[in-house]
């Protein structure tokens, strides 16, 4: 709980919010793009594969066509089916580090993005069963975990991408970690600027 507390310690709070929406995507995971819309590239979505989950790297040119670069493989697992969900391949805001889920080993992998391609870096448990979801702010990596009663877990992020996780940063998801899993399918921070008094 000690590590929660930081939110609360700074001039403003960041709030982890867990969206509660029906899952309506199947197959790939939704894409994490590396560039603004209109501007050169790469794209980067899942295989999600039972047998050995991959990250599909495509490059993006100007007008938005997209060129297929090379597979990679997570060091983990998929599920064999469609997530239902956001933010699988995430991005850091930088584009040096990129993040995915591999929700049939309960892994989270990194890896480093460069000119050549992606380097996998580091694989981690993710705290949880299932996991579907991250989301970083700054050095901090939050994963969504709906799997038996559902998780999120945080973790830090350190100098070369690898992932180290927060003690007492496990919470339940709105269920009170009782019975199944609530349904979420995405999370993310928000901004939530604190009043003056």
């Amino acid at each position: 709980m000690k590590n929660l507390k930081l939110f609360n310690s700074i001039g403003a709070r960041f709030l982890l919010i867990a969206v509660f929406l029906l899952p309506l995507i199947a197959g790939f995971t939704s894409p994490a793009a590396a560039a603004p819309d209109n501007s050169p590239g790469a794209v980067y979505t899942l295989t999600n594969a039972a047998s050995g989950n991959e990250v599909l790297a495509y490059s993006r040119s100007a007008d938005g066509s997209l060129t297929f670069q090379g597979s990679y493989s997570t060091g983990g697992l998929g599920s064999g089916a469609g997530l239902g969900s956001q933010s699988a391949v995430l991005l850091t805001k930088n584009n040096q580090w990129l993040y995915a889920v591999n929700a049939g080993s309960n892994q989270i992998s990194a890896f480093s993005v460069n000119g050549s391609g992606l380097e996998l870096v580091d694989v981690i448990d993710s705290g949880g069963v299932r996991p579907i979801s991250l989301t970083v702010y700054k050095d901090w990596l939050y994963v969504l975990n709906v799997g038996d009663s559902g998780n999120i877990s945080g973790f830090s992020i350190g100098q070369d991408g690898s992932l180290s996780a927060l003690a007492g940063s496990t919470q339940p998801v709105s269920n009170g970690g009782v019975g199944a899993g609530s349904g979420a399918d995405r999370l993310q921070f928000r901004w939530q600027h604190a009043g003056r008094n």
